[in-house]
């Protein structure tokens, strides 16, 4: 969770009590969130991949984000989405996005499927 000052400059969780607090009660929100999966995922004896395990963990963020920045909106009485989100902020994001994929053509797809499938056979 990054927290910014007045002047929009980042304050970290080491510089700031406040920040340290707030990480710690997501955390919790999160593993509250993820109890359910992995309570299933014990009584059921099977594993989760840790890749799997960080995408679930990243998902279970986002949606607890979007929630408090729903709610946020609704107790201030935002309505239309615009008022807070501009076109030019979807178009900065959009082109940072763009800027971390990578591209591969089908090729080096499918050396990278038979690496892993030859490191994990169990696919």
């Amino acid at each position: 969770m990054k927290l910014v000052d007045p002047s929009g400059n980042e304050v970290t969780s080491k510089e700031n009590k406040d920040a340290k607090e707030l990480e710690q009660q997501m955390s919790k929100k999160i593993e509250a969130l993820l109890e359910p999966v992995m309570n299933k995922v014990k009584l059921s004896g099977a594993q989760i991949p840790q890749q799997q395990l960080m995408q679930l963990s990243s998902a279970a963020q986002q949606m607890l984000f979007n929630r408090m920045i729903y709610n946020l909106l609704q107790k201030i009485g935002i309505e239309d989405i615009d008022e807070v989100l501009t076109e030019d902020d979807v178009e900065e994001l959009s082109t940072s996005l763009k800027n971390q994929v990578k591209m591969v053509d089908s090729k080096d797809m499918q050396d990278q499927m038979q690496q892993m499938q030859q490191q994990d056979p169990e696919s």
